[in-house]
């Protein structure tokens, strides 16, 4: 996994591109998907372990 080397702020994550719809409810929805991610980013207790997932899906070694 790489690191991120600049922040990227929240507006920036939810600003509507150029090329999208204006459907408030779809904005919503990805507003609170976003907010839910960082939030579950935070307590990392709560991840699945990399090594699970790799052998979840056979890529272990």
């Amino acid at each position: 996994m790489s690191d991120l080397k600049d922040e990227i702020s929240f507006k920036e994550l939810t600003e509507p591109q150029p090329a999208a719809t204006a459907d408030e409810e779809y904005d919503s929805w990805k507003e609170a998907k976003i907010r839910e991610a960082l939030k579950q980013s935070e307590d990392r207790s709560e991840m699945t372990p990399a090594r699970k997932v790799w052998e979840r899906f056979g890529f272990e070694r």
